[in-house]
């Protein structure tokens, strides 16, 4: 790691103790996608349905925004949703390091984005994704994808969050918490991780969670115990299709071991991979689960939401779809049910 990033680490000390301040020790509160509506919470409500999607990012940052992003908001208002979780790569994104950051660029960017989700009729809580947070950084070796602190900045102004807030959170809904998790953090010089996917000329990050979060996740899902489900959704998955895809192997591993530990932790849901998987599961479409459930959440990518399209491995021809989609979720009582909604092929454009 370069010495850079000292900063950063500061910055994130001083976040954590705003967060903790805030909280009392456990995840301060997620703010909407702005121009979405606000979301009103009903404690006594068993009963709601929410839409979960990722990756809509547009191919290069040149790019429109892919049609599919709006078909799937169109789409989705068929289920009525009350709010909707979006895993990240919202933006084509990336600066280059040693380069002036291109702010204007990644300005029009998001704008673009919100201009479309304003139209979806219901909230929109987001997890950031490698494109929102990383720079470009030319090696020996390739070009290298790296967490950025004005990347960082950015996200955070632009996303209308709290002074001080950190790119994470969680809120309520019904009887259920649903928290993000940011896997796009900085780490400090002296972190160890495992390497990042290598795609053609460049070495993506391979994502990173810092124990300050950690144990704010921590803290929140002991304060927790008492809602009968519990959502994550992040970006870099713990368990995808492909190993090399997978959030840094010592964080995946942490968060695994500590979901675990919460019978009412019910689903995991990530993307990064530009494609659907069932991780828990033989099939496309998970069985119902009730919770509390022993054994761990169910663990899913939904990475369709309109970003170039991945191939499903070989051997997840059952589990796995490699299509633009997006997931209902069916809240009710103590049971949740989860359908995947493929769209049409002819009906999208893929800027690949």
């Amino acid at each position: 790691m370069k010495t850079r990033y000292l900063p950063a680490v500061l910055s994130a000390m001083l976040l954590f103790a705003a967060a903790h301040a805030q909280t009392g020790g456990g995840l301060p509160t997620l703010p909407r996608v702005p121009g979405t509506p606000t979301l009103t919470d009903d404690p006594t409500s068993t009963h709601f349905t929410f839409i979960a999607a990722g990756d809509n990012r547009p191919a290069g940052p040149n790019d429109s925004q892919p049609d599919t992003l709006g078909q799937i908001l169109t789409d989705a208002k068929q289920f009525s949703p009350s709010f909707m979780l979006w895993s990240g790569d919202t933006i084509a994104g990336f600066r280059v390091v040693g380069k002036k950051m291109p702010t204007d660029q990644l300005s029009t960017q998001y704008e673009e984005f919100f201009k479309i989700t304003a139209n979806a009729g219901a909230p929109i809580f987001n997890s950031p994704g490698n494109h929102e947070m990383d720079s470009l950084e030319k090696s020996d070796t390739g070009t290298v994808e790296t967490p950025d602190a004005d990347m960082q900045r950015l996200y955070l102004k632009m996303m209308q969050f709290p002074a001080n807030a950190p790119p994470y959170g969680a809120f309520n809904y019904g009887n259920s918490r649903f928290i993000a998790v940011d896997t796009e953090e900085i780490p400090t010089i002296l972190t160890l991780r495992s390497q990042g996917k290598l795609v053609p000329g460049l070495q993506l990050d391979p994502g990173f969670v810092s124990q300050t979060q950690m144990q704010l996740l921590a803290n929140d899902l002991e304060a927790n115990k008492n809602k009968a489900h519990i959502f994550v959704f992040m970006h870099h998955p713990i368990k995808p299709a492909r190993r090399g895809s997978r959030l840094n192997k010592l964080n995946a591993d942490q968060l695994e071991k500590l979901f675990a530990k919460y019978p009412n932790v019910s689903f995991v849901i990530a993307a990064h991979e530009h494609l659907y998987y069932n991780a828990s599961g033989n099939a496309l479409n998970p069985p119902p689960r009730t919770d509390p459930t022993s054994g761990g959440p169910v663990y899913l990518v939904s990475g369709g939401a309109g970003a170039p399209l991945d191939n499903c491995p070989g051997s997840a021809s059952k589990n796995c779809s490699a299509t633009h989609h997006y997931l209902v979720f069916e809240v009710n009582g103590n049971t949740v049910n989860v359908k995947v909604v493929t769209l049409s092929p002819t009906a999208t454009k893929n800027t690949d």
